[in-house]
């Protein structure tokens, strides 16, 4: 197709007032979400020193107790620093109080305790079950105690 100058001169005039009117609200939208941010936000050169709480924490998990407790489970020793843990440990039968050591403090699957004692899986499955249940009992008897 064969334009004429004048039409092409038209098109170009069209886009171009076009695209200044998209550039513009383009501009318009910026300028308005950098005022609602401006309204939540202070900026830190504001703030006084006094204005900053600390944030910190304190993690007790390098704490030492008085006295740690050590029990030896199938020949290798496990030491338990948490009295409270240790009694509560001490008031379990002995065979599931072995389980949990296995379990928790030596990393056994309840595969290879299954093995281990010459029972299923889902026996030692229980057993840990019910170690737990009997320790959450004791921790909190100890805690009502304290």
């Amino acid at each position: 197709m064969n334009y004429s100058e004048q039409y092409k001169e038209h098109i170009e005039y069209t886009f171009a007032a076009f695209y200044k009117i998209v550039l513009y609200h383009a501009a318009l939208g910026v300028y308005k979400k950098l005022r609602k941010k401006q309204q939540f936000e202070v900026s830190l050169d504001y703030l006084r020193e006094f204005d900053f709480e600390p944030v910190t924490t304190t993690d007790e998990y390098f704490v030492k107790y008085d006295m740690p407790t050590t029990f030896t489970v199938r020949g290798k020793t496990v030491i338990v620093e948490s009295e409270q843990l240790a009694a509560a440990l001490l008031r379990l039968p002995e065979k599931r109080r072995e389980v949990l050591f296995l379990r928790y403090y030596l990393g056994y699957s309840d595969t290879e305790i299954g093995w281990i004692y010459g029972i299923s899986r889902s026996a030692v499955f229980r057993r840990r079950k019910v170690a737990l249940r009997f320790m959450r009992k004791e921790m909190e008897a100890l805690e009502d105690e304290e």
